[in-house]
């Protein structure tokens, strides 16, 4: 017995020691110190114009996570500069750069959100008076009210019955998003966002673009409310008209209206209003939004994917 604690001891002391190496190891944070702002600079200049502005730089921290059942999130030390630009029509827009990856790697994330901003500030902010929706500003990403812009494939959900379907339908579009990522890492291919070209960016990449206007009248019933609402919504429908005419006929739009966030009913007792574009046409799904995003993806079959 004395033989075995003299062998057993030190070998349990020996995996103790290892074990809290492993776990020590686990938790030192991945550190990025390259200066992209500098190593890149040109690159970046030609991607968001000669005038960009190149902030100063910012050092993010982001513990390690280690809840001791299973879950483990990596550490990282990295740092990020912002980009301010204006693109052809002139529009004022931010990104974020850092250097845990090239540039050339974050080219799509970089396009969707300049997207988001563009339309937000042309359709969404300049058309109505400030304070009309709630949570709606172009510094706030998402609130109540947001304009996001998805790239790639649009079918957010599937049902058994779709099932098969769906995962055929996904691994083509799928197959596509592989494709476009590795032909932007070819500088012919780059993006040049400082002039972007709006009226053919549907026909380029598989562009869908979602407007939520959570509208601030949880004040107001009856009458007042009813012509408020109405107004708001003839609005939106004239701006959705222009924004066909001003895609070319060519661009995808999902618009969700409520009031308050979906917490007040509508004029009409509605608890929202969707309303779509695809392709350049207004488009009216009998049943839900699926079928919204289910056409999409075929009308982009053969094209992209």
């Amino acid at each position: 017995m004395k033989t075995f604690l003299k062998l057993a001891v030190p070998s349990i002391i020996l995996c103790m020691i290892i074990n809290a190496a492993i776990h020590t190891w686990e938790n030192l944070p991945h550190i990025y110190k390259e200066d992209y702002a500098l190593i890149y600079e040109n690159e970046l200049r030609d991607m968001f114009g000669p005038d960009c502005e190149i902030g100063e730089k910012r050092t993010v921290t982001i513990e390690a996570e280690d809840c001791g059942c299973g879950y483990h999130s990596d550490g990282y030390i990295y740092d990020e500069w912002t980009l301010t630009y204006k693109d052809q029509e002139g529009y004022t827009h931010t990104q974020i750069i850092n250097n845990m990856t090239e540039p050339k790697y974050q080219q799509l994330s970089w396009l969707k959100y300049q997207l988001a901003s563009y339309y937000k500030q042309k359709y969404m902010l300049a058309p109505f008076p400030e304070g009309t929706f709630q949570d709606l500003s172009v510094e706030d990403y998402m609130g109540k009210s947001y304009c996001f812009a998805f790239i790639g494939y649009p079918v957010g959900g599937v049902t058994m019955d779709k099932k098969e379907e769906y995962d055929r339908t996904k691994a083509a579009a799928d197959q596509y998003m592989n494709r476009l990522r590795e032909s932007l890492l070819d500088e012919q291919n780059r993006i040049t966002f400082y002039n972007l070209d709006y009226t053919t960016v549907f026909n380029t990449y598989p562009v869908n673009i979602s407007m939520d206007f959570s509208i601030d009248d949880a004040d107001l019933q009856g009458m007042k409310k009813e012509a408020h609402e109405k107004q708001i919504l003839n609005k939106i429908s004239e701006i959705m008209e222009n924004f066909r005419k001003d895609t070319a006929y060519t661009g995808n739009l999902a618009v969700s209206v409520s009031s308050n966030n979906g917490s007040c009913e509508l004029y009409n007792g509605k608890k929202s209003q969707s309303y779509y574009i695809l392709r350049g046409e207004w488009f009216q799904p009998e049943e839900s939004n699926r079928e919204y995003e289910w056409q999409l993806y075929f009308s982009y079959e053969d094209i992209f994917w």
